[in-house]
């Protein structure tokens, strides 16, 4: 299934110390709505039929429902909201969202106390209304998925975190490494972890979900070197991990791995992966040049690549060999280019991502325009 994802904008009701975006980014204005009505018809002139909306906080958006709806209406039979929950306490907004054709949510969750996710969010409060809303979203009946960005506060609390997750029945669970980019910058003394400190509560994490039978948590940012026998759940570490579809074709999320700003340190020649791993980002290597992350040496090669839990991971060219022979669109991005602010037209930027049937390879377009008017 092809798999659109639309930024909506920047603007947010949470401020978390760990975000890769920037609070200055808030003040520039969204993707107008005709905007995302003319990217939902040429996607679906160009066989799409999933659709992501997505942030900053998308439920923001007044239209949102009208965008959903409009989505239903063009014939996607996949609608995702990526959200932070807080607004699905409103029972009929919640209802409101899925009468218009949301049939899926991920939400963001980095505390299993108010304590700890309310002040991780600096929203008191945040974490008593965004379980409402998954409560209101259970008794909906649609799809749900979880966050949880690791940082310095969070990362040895996992296993509680986990338990108290499973208990409220929250089992889609995706384990994010944060990047060092936007306002996790400001804070990065007080959020910021090397991945060797986290990897013994992500492997706890695992151990819990495999008890108690529930489908395995996939991480996001994180390298096989921290958690070599933990590589088949990682995913945009490595060049064939771009794109993830489950085996019926259905998008269990757009990660796209990027080539740009990789490096690799001495112990990478020697990991049985390297040819496949894109190395560390360069701001995490700057952070923590003295991190010790073993060579990866036993990790079977079709494993590595995820072929596990029934999942499909399409491949990206590791070299230049000229463009492929027959392409099919599988997915695309469409955003506002993050600026500080100012007056100037809005830019957008969209990318187009195609597949190689026969080699199973892709390649990315990227296009950029500016808007005069919203």
């Amino acid at each position: 299934m092809k798999a659109l994802e639309v930024l909506l904008g920047y603007g947010c009701n949470e401020k978390c110390l760990f975000c890769s975006q920037e609070v200055s980014w808030r003040r520039r204005p969204g993707l107008p709505f005709s905007l995302v009505a003319e990217q939902l018809y040429r996607a679906r002139e160009d066989g799409f039929r999933s659709v992501c909306f997505t942030g900053g906080e998308p439920t923001l958006r007044p239209d949102l429902p009208k965008m959903a709806a409009l989505a239903r209406k063009l014939g996607f039979t996949y609608s995702r909201v990526q959200t932070n929950g807080v607004k699905l306490a409103e029972p009929a907004y919640a209802a409101e969202l899925v009468a218009a054709g949301v049939n899926f949510f991920r939400v963001s969750l980095h505390g299993h106390t108010a304590k700890l996710h309310d002040e991780l969010v600096l929203v008191p409060g945040a974490l008593a209304k965004a379980y409402r809303g998954i409560g209101n979203l259970q008794r909906l009946g649609v799809g749900i998925g979880i966050n949880v960005v690791l940082n310095k506060r969070n990362f040895r609390e996992l296993p509680a975190l986990c338990e108290e997750f499973l208990d409220r029945k929250f089992a889609n669970l995706v384990l994010i490494y944060p990047l060092f980019e936007g306002d996790m910058v400001a804070h990065e003394a007080e959020m910021s972890a090397p991945m060797s400190e986290m990897a013994p509560y992500v492997r706890a994490a695992f151990k819990i979900f495999e008890k108690r039978a529930q489908p395995l948590p996939r991480l996001l940012n994180f390298t096989p070197c921290a958690a070599p026998e933990l590589a088949p759940w990682m995913l945009s570490w490595s060049a064939h991990s771009a794109f993830v579809v489950d085996g019926n074709g259905k998008p269990v999320d757009l990660y796209m791995a990027s080539h740009d700003d990789r490096v690799k340190v001495e112990a990478c020649s020697r990991c049985r992966l390297n040819e496949e791993c894109l190395g560390f980002k360069r701001n995490y290597g700057a952070r923590f040049p003295d991190e010790r992350l073993d060579a990866v040496r036993t990790v079977a090669a079709d494993a590595a690549l995820g072929d596990t839990n029934d999942t499909r991971v399409l491949a990206r060219p590791k070299r230049a060999t000229g463009r492929p022979s027959a392409l099919d669109l599988i997915a695309r991005a469409v955003f506002p280019v993050p600026e500080s602010g100012g007056d100037s037209p809005l830019k957008v930027e969209r990318i187009d991502v195609f597949l190689d049937e026969a080699s199973l390879c892709i390649e990315e377009k990227r296009s950029q325009w500016e808007l005069t008017h919203a």
